[in-house]
């Protein structure tokens, strides 16, 4: 995972709130890092998120980020994201979810 750009969407706890308690981005996050992917995030409702104290950078245009990430992993389903337009810009989206079809789409 050395240098693979990942981007995380939603990393709270529940759809469409602020709560991050006992969501598993942190988890997923850290070994991540571990491995070497270069993180990124996005999430309506968290303006700034950390790893273990590390912060992640904030993708801020979200059809951007999504396009130039080697994997999208969407974590939250925020009824803000617009999910086949996420499915038809990413090159490889992890839907944990089930909430996305498509060809480049793997689910949990």
């Amino acid at each position: 995972m050395n240098g693979v750009r990942v981007l995380l969407l939603g990393v709270t706890y529940k759809r469409d709130v602020a709560d991050q308690r006992e969501s598993p981005a942190g988890m997923l996050g850290r070994k991540l890092l571990a491995r070497g992917a270069a993180l990124a995030y996005h999430d309506p409702y968290v303006p700034q998120w950390r790893v273990d104290g590390t912060p992640i950078r904030k993708a801020e245009d979200l059809d951007a980020e999504v396009a130039g990430a080697d994997l999208v992993i969407l974590l939250q389903d925020h009824t803000a994201y617009d999910l086949d337009r996420i499915a038809h810009t990413a090159r490889l989206v992890l839907d944990t979810r089930g909430r996305i079809a498509g060809p480049q789409v793997s689910t949990l």
